[in-house]
């Protein structure tokens, strides 16, 4: 009796796990997937001849951030919208600030405890830099917009930390 009940548990425990990797490999995959197509999209639209990364940002707007180069060996910057109601955006890499800038003007400003994150965006068909950052008392998660080419700051929100 002790043996079914192990065999009948670890069954159990086998199916869930089976299932639950199922439904991860299928969210992965479909983003991935968005991502290539993201990708595919801005080597056609904007003439690239290499990409090197392809980043999802869900902001008012889904769009994927694509970089690569064009065909004169230039860094390039490509925000794809997800919608078609949105319009493709390129820029050279060179025609905005680094992510060590943004960085750096995040602590300047703000002397955060630490930088969570720091990605690149698109708001209102104008490209930025988000950077999430923990702030020095450790209270809020927040949310600072650079903008791409000045590293002027746009807006910040902040979340309360329990």
């Amino acid at each position: 009796m002790k043996k079914l009940i192990i065999v009948a548990v670890v069954a159990v425990l086998l199916i869930i796990g089976g299932i639950s990797f199922s439904i991860y490999h299928s969210s992965v995959k479909d983003v991935q997937s968005a991502e290539e197509k993201a990708a595919t999209q801005a080597k056609k639209e904007f003439n690239l001849k290499s990409v090197t990364s392809t980043q999802p940002y869900f902001g008012n707007h889904a769009f994927y951030v694509v970089e690569g180069t064009n065909r004169s060996n230039q860094k390039v910057i490509a925000w794809m919208p997800k919608s078609k109601k949105q319009t493709a955006v390129l820029k050279k890499a060179s025609s905005g600030i680094t992510k060590e800038k943004a960085i750096s003007i995040v602590k300047n400003d703000k002397n955060p405890q630490e930088i969570k994150s720091v990605r690149l965006g698109i708001e209102n068909k104008k490209p930025l830099w988000e950077v999430t950052y923990v702030d020095k008392d450790k209270k809020h998660l927040t949310y600072y917009y650079l903008d791409f080419s000045s590293g002027e700051f746009i807006k910040r929100y902040s979340l309360s930390q329990s």
